[in-house]
């Protein structure tokens, strides 16, 4: 074990972190998050949070536009996004008010979809469940184009980008990845 942590650091220094620039990607709006905030940390408030995620994620997939920029389309799609989160809000017996804005805001760093994202401020579609006082949930509003987005070249060409870190490697053994290696 120790032989294999010590060949995995030497590859680590000797190849570098990832060539994909999710941040940047997140920054112009292409990646978009999505948080869902609950009310509060109560059981039945947390539970309320996955209906109403699944719902604005598969109201977006199902109207957005193929390889349409995130951001503008979430823009565009707002009241049917609105509507969306309301109706399984409700649907799951929630009565208080939801909020749905596109807000930029500071986050930090964290691990999103196999690339550490910085600390930084990034446009988010955010959904505010009653007090928003709880945990939220959060992602990516829409993978499959997040994905192409931030693995195409500047010729439009989709390449895979390996994780060939050390913290990659950790988190692909043991399912977590430590803070001393850029865990969060």
């Amino acid at each position: 074990m120790l032989r294999l942590l010590v060949m995995v650091t030497m590859l680590h220094f000797l190849l570098g972190a990832p060539g994909g620039d999710g941040a940047a990607a997140l920054k112009r709006g292409e990646l978009l998050r999505l948080h869902v905030v609950a009310e509060s940390d109560e059981a039945a408030a947390q539970a309320l949070k996955q209906p109403v995620w699944d719902a604005v994620r598969s109201t977006y997939a199902r109207l957005a536009p193929e390889d349409a920029p995130t951001l503008p389309t979430a823009r565009a799609l707002l009241p049917e996004l609105t509507a969306a989160a309301q109706d399984a809000a409700r649907a799951s017996g929630f009565g208080g008010e939801v909020a749905v804005s596109l807000e930029i805001a500071a986050f930090d760093a964290r691990m999103l979809e196999g690339m550490v994202v910085p600390a930084g401020t990034y446009p988010a579609l955010m959904v505010r469940l009653g007090a928003a006082q709880g945990h939220n949930c959060w992602g990516l509003l829409d993978p499959e184009s997040s994905l192409r987005a931030a693995c195409a070249g500047e010729d439009g060409r989709v390449d895979i980008i390996w994780d060939w870190s050390l913290g990659a490697l950790w988190e692909a053994l043991f399912g977590w990845r430590p803070v001393w290696l850029g865990g969060v």
